[in-house]
């Protein structure tokens, strides 16, 4: 059997709604994507094989080599992946189960049935070969590094969560930020296993971390605001509501919960930040700058404030 490398596929978040993940599998599928991407573009701009694109030849090219050698599991796994790459995942998971009835430890082929369970909204069905796979890596020299690792974890953890299984949730999704702690999406995962197993204020960590890593996460944002609520922080709660809103491009009603934030919380930087970068949208830079200044004053360490102040400096510079 061919051993997991990297598969580059990126698959929306079902649970997070606007986050793409990098899942990692093998680095076959890595020329497939790129060659699906750049072939269609050239299909797409000058010419059409019979109204067919590159990656729907190619899949027609991998069941015929299925068809001519139908006992081969490398074929039969080869074609799983390019199913779930095109979102065909009923026949990702077809393909994967019937390598895995012969070969029940194929590394792959657990991988692709999980993640396409996942993909069908099949959460209980995800949990048995998502646990096998990572049964199978958590013991190798590479584990501490293995992204195809990580994201059986991210998957197994996912499905708890949606199952309500916040106990077994926890540690998955802690073993999969221990291979990647910039995982925003296991961040937020991990969050709602806290806040819906009753601990809002080991949540709020890891949304704030989520946000951090990406500043428009709205479903972030949005739990952030009913752990604030949780622990009686109604203003805290405003400044979330704001950022969520700041992520939806709502930003009227952005500055207006934000506005309100900072006049409340005046020793809370994250809602002159998030106040600062609202007004920078809307065009209002003389107040983006007045913002953005007293969250710098407030914590002058935070990248993101640096970033923001440099970057309205020189607009404004600019259009002196």
């Amino acid at each position: 059997m061919p051993s997991i490398d990297r598969l580059v596929q990126n698959l929306k978040n079902p649970s997070t709604k606007t986050l793409q993940r990098a899942v990692w599998l093998t680095a076959a599928a890595v020329a497939i994507v790129l060659a699906a991407f750049i072939g269609y573009y050239v299909w797409d701009r000058y010419i059409h094989l019979g109204d067919k694109s590159p990656l729907e030849l190619n899949i027609e090219h991998i069941e015929q080599a299925v068809r001519d050698d139908p006992e081969n599991p490398d074929a039969r796994v080869a074609l799983a992946e390019t199913y779930l790459t095109a979102g065909q995942y009923e026949q990702a998971l077809d393909q994967a189960n019937q390598v895995l009835a012969l070969y029940p430890d194929n590394d792959k082929a657990l991988l692709i049935a999980g993640i396409a369970h996942v993909r069908l909204n099949q959460p209980q069905a995800a949990i048995e070969p998502l646990e096998r796979f990572t049964t199978l890596r958590q013991d190798l020299p590479m584990a501490q590094s293995d992204m195809a690792l990580e994201a059986a974890y991210y998957f197994l953890g996912e499905s708890y969560v949606k199952l309500e299984r916040y106990a077994d949730a926890i540690p998955a999704l802690e073993a999969a930020l221990r291979i990647s702690a910039t995982d925003a999406d296991a961040l937020y995962q991990l969050g709602l296993a806290y806040q819906d197993s009753g601990q809002p204020e080991a949540a709020l960590e890891q949304y704030q971390k989520a946000v951090r890593l990406v500043p428009n996460f709205a479903e972030a944002y949005q739990a952030m605001g009913q752990s604030y609520t949780a622990l009686g922080k109604p203003d805290y709660a405003t400044y979330a509501q704001g950022m969520e809103a700041f992520s939806h491009k709502d930003y009227e009603t952005a500055a207006r919960h934000l506005e309100q934030a900072t006049r409340a919380l005046p020793d809370f930087a994250p809602a002159f930040l998030g106040l600062g970068l609202t007004y920078e949208r809307m065009g209002r830079l003389d107040e983006a700058l007045a913002a953005i200044e007293q969250a710098m004053a407030l914590d002058a360490d935070d990248f993101a404030t640096q970033q923001a102040l440099g970057r309205i400096r020189t607009i404004l510079k600019t259009e002196d």
